[in-house]
């Protein structure tokens, strides 16, 4: 699995680097700090997942969308922005010219992880273990009401309290709550575990 990293902060690229040396240490993950130079690797390898920033100096996470798309080679790469809470215009313009997904900053590097996985299972890259799949679901089905199940699926596509919230038309408070009974009904400690699970129950 090859994954190409574009963002100008140098210290979240480490960061993310280090955790997917970790959590997913089969996979080849690659930086770029511009958009330019993304589009150079883009051309001088095929990439399963572009994860990419929108507001950088000179060429921009929209422009290398633009430019990914309209590239026959590079069109079936999977496309993630991240994106600052101010800047929804630009993450909205992405989805429609054709972005897979995106996440909004601040974000953890397991949310990222847990979003990257989610879209990759869709495209049927990263194996089922169907066995283990029927397992996670029975679980889900029999420990957790509808809402929570609802809940669980959007913490694995890698979504936080708010943006969770306004997805299901309730208060964040109530979010928070609904979390708490999952970790608690589930013995799971953290979201990167609930992430994971949902994962594995197929629910993203």
């Amino acid at each position: 699995m090859r994954i190409l990293i574009v963002d100008d902060e140098p210290m979240l690229l480490l960061s993310l680097q280090r955790t997917f040396r970790v959590e997913q240490p089969d996979w080849d993950v690659v930086l770029a700090r511009s958009g330019a130079e993304a589009l150079e690797q883009l051309r001088l390898q095929p990439y399963d997942v572009l994860v990419t920033d929108i507001l950088m100096p000179g060429m921009d996470g929209m422009a290398l969308l633009g430019e990914v798309r309209r590239d026959p080679k590079l069109t079936d790469t999977t496309v993630i922005f991240m994106t600052a809470k101010d800047d929804r215009d630009s993450m909205r313009a992405g989805m429609t010219a054709g972005a897979d997904d995106y996440l909004t900053k601040p974000f953890t590097p397991a949310e990222l992880l847990a979003a990257i996985t989610g879209r990759l299972r869709r495209k049927d890259l990263v194996p089922v273990l169907s066995q283990e799949a029927r397992a996670s679901r029975e679980q889900v089905r029999t420990l957790l009401t509808e809402r929570e199940t609802e809940i669980l699926a959007q913490i694995g596509r890698g979504l936080v309290t708010k943006e969770i919230a306004a997805e299901l038309g309730i208060s964040p408070r109530t979010v928070d709550v609904h979390r708490t009974n999952l970790m608690r009904k589930l013995g799971l400690h953290n979201a990167t575990a609930l992430a994971r699970l949902a994962i594995k129950a197929e629910l993203v």
